[in-house]
């Protein structure tokens, strides 16, 4: 079924040749074909998730998206790719936060794109020297679409991306960074079947996750509606993490300020099953890694990871 949809996602073809992999990518727990691709470089971008910007390209073709509150009643994206892959749009492309900084570290000295951005994203922006593309400052890496209207309309590509590093890599090399634990889950992991989970970020935005058994994945739904891209495609995660952190309003605009290192509670969704655990992040650039109740990491599916940080007190309903 998925790669009726899109056959670009070749890891998941039923036709393609088995091939054995010696390196697997720790992005995504795929083959990779040289040690090389075991770290591969990464390129994240800010995408909207207003009304006025759905329905949304690429996110189906993203190897992680971080999907976290932002001011105004709504959610923002953060969608992290592999920068060798060949994505024909992106967007539509919105304004830096703080605590996605914090995520982005997670990757090395990954590209970051986005469109300006609140005062103390631009002020760490500055201050840590995070390699980014502000389309303030690079605008030929972005177009705006006719179709909709600004703020909403900014898109980029892998081409445009493309091209942004080929004059910047000199100076910007790749650097070494720590993936997720990819493989099967340990034998006796506490787990409990969950067929459906939905995260009620505000009174009028619901995300659902919808276990489909014949594709063994997580089927993205919003107010009870399927989440279609604007190229007509499902958006499914192999992987649902969900991490439950402080977060609280700090200014007149509704932005907020989300706790990411630390400690809390969280939640991993694969293969039909949830395992309820804690997260821990020591450091800004460590990764933010999942533990069961035996505070053993908990391996994920290889494919695709979509990571939902929600308040603490946030009600979650759970179908089994």
């Amino acid at each position: 079924m998925y790669n009726q949809l899109s056959s670009k996602i070749v890891w998941k073809s039923e036709t393609a040749p088995k091939t054995t992999y010696q390196y697997f990518s720790q992005l995504d727990g795929t083959g990779a074909a040289s040690s090389s691709g075991q770290t591969p470089n990464v390129v994240g971008v800010m995408i909207d998730n207003h009304p006025d910007a759905w329905p949304p390209s690429g996110l189906d073709e993203a190897r992680v998206v971080y999907e976290a509150p932002a001011e105004g009643g709504i959610t923002r994206f953060f969608a992290i790719f592999d920068r060798a892959q060949k994505v024909a749009k992106v967007g539509p492309v919105r304004s830096a936060r703080a605590y996605y900084l914090d995520w982005l570290r997670e990757y090395g000295e990954a590209l970051y794109l986005h469109s300006g951005g609140s005062p103390e994203a631009l002020e760490l922006i500055k201050r840590d020297n995070i390699f980014d593309a502000n389309e303030f400052y690079n605008g030929r890496y972005y177009w705006r679409s006719a179709e909709r209207s600004a703020p909403h309309n900014l898109y980029t590509s892998s081409e445009l991306w493309q091209q942004f590093l080929t004059i910047t890599s000199a100076a910007h090399g790749a650097s070494a960074w720590t993936g997720w634990k990819f493989g099967p889950l340990a034998s006796g992991t506490s787990s409990e079947p969950v067929k459906e989970i939905t995260l009620n970020y505000f009174v009028d935005y619901k995300v659902s996750w919808k276990f489909d058994a014949s594709v063994g994945r997580y089927e993205r739904w919003v107010n009870g509606q399927k989440f279609i891209t604007a190229e007509g495609q499902i958006v499914y995660a192999d992987n649902v993490l969900i991490q439950l952190t402080e977060m609280k309003v700090i200014d007149e605009i509704g932005r907020r300020a989300i706790i990411t290192v630390g400690a809390g509670e969280g939640r991993v969704l694969r293969e039909g099953k949830m395992i309820r655990g804690t997260w821990k992040k020591a450091n800004p650039a460590d990764r933010t890694k999942f533990y069961d109740v035996n505070s053993q990491e908990i391996p994920l599916s290889a494919g695709q990871t979509w990571v939902q940080i929600v308040p603490q007190n946030m009600v979650m309903e759970v179908t089994n």
